[in-house]
């Protein structure tokens, strides 16, 4: 005991450092000689054993996990199979521009458990001169290009000038019915297209292959995937629910390392409204962010058990491969040691039934709004009108063609994106070829320094 009295405190929490960080890479005594000897640390002066620092609720598991540092926090976390599993997670280092970032863990799934639900992705401005193949010198050539490449792979293209400054880049340009975007200038060099959720569910099937065949083509230079998101549904919260979510957060099956993400509730919890809940865990300034909400009820259908799960990838402290593309599923079972315990039971629905769903629950909906708000009015009005043809007339929009923004979204589609920028490109005239065309067939509004044709008639100009 003596001799342990010798031993300084900050020495001997070093030795203790050493040991605990053996166990959590899973290196043994063959393998890095004798392990550090763990004993019980006392004061040097009285020889009193320290008092336990007391455990945040995600640590609450056996007493054998010693300090990492003074600040207070603890190894481990959660039952031992989080712990196990996270033992065996190797997590992969890669140097990035001069960065090293981590690669994100790939699980093998068994069937399909998720879908991918937010794609931003970045190409250097090269990338569409080679496509095109001609030189590109103005904004709106690259852009052109860059609609033509966007409907191949998606089905759609621009649409329109959107006319704001987007993740940085001065100028913007929407994609499809206000699926995405494709921004453009002040950043490197590069384009970027941004696919949000209702692009990745309207998108032509197959669209995730066709992307990663583009970016990893001979074309394309600098292709980086900078942020993507992983959905699953669970129509019936049978694995997944936001109390399962708080569960596993709190036993430590969120965690892969000695500090816990932070975890944030939305909603009422105490009495739910209906109006649905959320979990978030993580910062979503990180590399890693996941939501676990209730879709449905979200949506409007307040008895709804539709549940879903998005796991946020960035590339802030991360490299995305590109594989992500096919492989959802893997990258979704990877981010967290709960998921991967579930992997032979989740299963996704298909894009399809996703869609169906929603377009269900925003058709009732409707339908409870005319009723709660102007039910009264109508049902009074029938018996005054006794004619429900001419009250339908009388109460009817103008147009009638409108629609209530509840249910533009869900009716959305390929068939509603009208014309796309680069069917518009063969319609600019050099300025020798507008002299040649009568004055009443041109459109002296300039695009780009040139005139353009009216009508419609196709007319190449270079």
């Amino acid at each position: 005991m003596a001799k342990l009295k010798e031993t300084s405190p900050k020495k001997l929490q070093a030795l203790k450092n050493k040991a605990d960080v053996q166990k959590i890479f899973g290196i043994t005594e063959e393998q890095k000689g004798a392990a550090a000897p763990v004993a019980q640390e006392h004061l040097p002066a009285t020889g009193r054993a320290r008092p336990k620092k007391p455990r945040t609720p995600h640590q609450k598991h056996g007493g054998d996990d010693s300090p990492l540092n003074n600040m207070g926090e603890t190894l481990g976390g959660g039952s031992e199979k989080a712990r196990d599993l996270a033992k065996l997670q190797n997590v992969e280092l890669v140097m990035s521009s001069g960065e090293v970032k981590i690669l994100p863990t790939r699980i093998p799934a068994i069937g399909h458990c998720a879908v991918i639900d937010w794609v931003n992705l970045t190409v250097h401005e090269d990338t569409f001169v080679k496509t095109s193949g001609k030189h590109l010198f103005y904004t709106l050539d690259y852009v052109y290009e860059a609609s033509r490449i966007a409907q191949q792979i998606f089905g759609f293209g621009v649409t329109a000038d959107n006319q704001k400054i987007i993740n940085f880049y001065k100028n913007s340009w929407v994609l499809g019915d206000g699926f995405g975007f494709v921004c453009h200038g002040g950043q490197r060099n590069t384009l970027m297209f941004v696919l949000n959720g209702a692009g990745c569910l309207h998108a032509a099937e197959g669209w995730e292959h066709r992307l990663y065949q583009f970016l990893t083509s001979k074309n394309v230079v600098r292709p980086q995937i900078t942020r993507v998101d992983l959905a699953h549904d669970d129509f019936d919260s049978k694995y997944i629910s936001p109390e399962w979510a708080e569960t596993q957060w709190i036993e430590g099956n969120m965690s892969l390392c000695a500090n816990a993400p932070n975890i944030e509730k939305r909603g009422n919890w105490h009495r739910p409204n209906g109006r649905g809940r959320t979990v978030y865990i993580g910062c979503r300034e990180s590399g890693k962010f996941a939501r676990f909400y209730e879709k449905g009820r979200k949506e409007g259908d307040k008895e709804s058990l539709w549940t879903r799960a998005e796991i946020e990838l960035k590339s802030s402290d991360r490299l995305i491969p590109l594989d992500i593309l096919l492989h959802p599923s893997d990258y979704f079972l990877g981010a967290y040691p709960c998921l991967a315990f579930l992997k032979s039971d989740l299963t996704t629905p298909e894009r399809i039934k996703v869609k169906e769903k929603a377009a269900t629950i925003a058709f009732e909906r409707s339908i409870e709004i005319v009723k709660t708000q102007v039910g009264k009015y109508i049902t009074f009005l029938r018996k005054h009108f006794n004619d429900d043809d001419l009250l339908l007339a009388k109460i009817s929009h103008s147009d009638p063609n409108i629609m209530p923004k509840r249910l533009q979204q869900p009716l959305k589609g390929l068939n509603t994106c009208g014309s796309f920028l680069h069917e518009f490109e063969q319609l600019r005239l050099s300025a020798l070829a507008a002299m040649s065309k009568p004055v009443s067939d041109v459109d002296w509004l300039l695009v780009k320094g040139k005139p353009t044709l009216k009508g419609g008639e196709w007319e190449l100009a270079y």
